[in-house]
């Protein structure tokens, strides 16, 4: 069984998985992972590319995370795909706080490809450079920043 950091549960907490235990947080922490390090290689090549239709494109993919309570279309290309592959369980769903990030990804990548079609480069890359630090500190720390703005927004729906 994997070890879990008390900091690497606290976040995973913060992001609305205190239901599990620390077991289940263990077992699931590396496979929730999967989704922004996907989504982080994705935006950086939109960025790279200075792709609008991409960046959309990645945006709709954001939006379906803040929508779909079972997960984004990463988390279900994970579960139908590549856990079984791995021999993993599947994700679990997607708690409130870490859906209210998904959907501050959404807007900022909209923007930043409003912004690359109308010339604005500079701050097309600032808003994609905002999600793909996001989603690194999420894949890298299980830290997830928008799931912090969530809680500091509505700490009694976080409570």
């Amino acid at each position: 069984m994997p070890k879990l950091t008390a900091s690497a549960s606290s976040n995973l907490d913060a992001q609305g998985f205190g239901g599990l235990d620390q077991q289940a947080k263990a077992r699931q922490a590396w496979s929730l992972r999967f989704t922004p390090a996907v989504a982080v290689t994705l935006v950086v090549i939109g960025l790279i590319l200075q792709s609008p239709i991409w960046l959309a494109a990645m945006s709709l993919i954001a939006l379906t995370g803040a929508l779909w309570p079972d997960g984004m279309l990463i988390d279900l290309l994970y579960n139908h795909i590549v856990r079984h592959l791995l021999h993993t369980a599947p994700l679990p769903p997607t708690p409130t706080p870490r859906r209210f990030s998904y959907l501050l990804s959404t807007v900022l990548l909209a923007g930043s490809a409003i912004s690359f079609q109308a010339g604005l480069t500079v701050l097309g890359g600032i808003l994609a450079a905002m999600v793909i630090i996001g989603g690194a500190l999420l894949t890298t720390t299980l830290w997830c920043l928008g799931s912090w703005i969530y809680r500091t927004l509505f700490p009694r729906a976080a409570a």
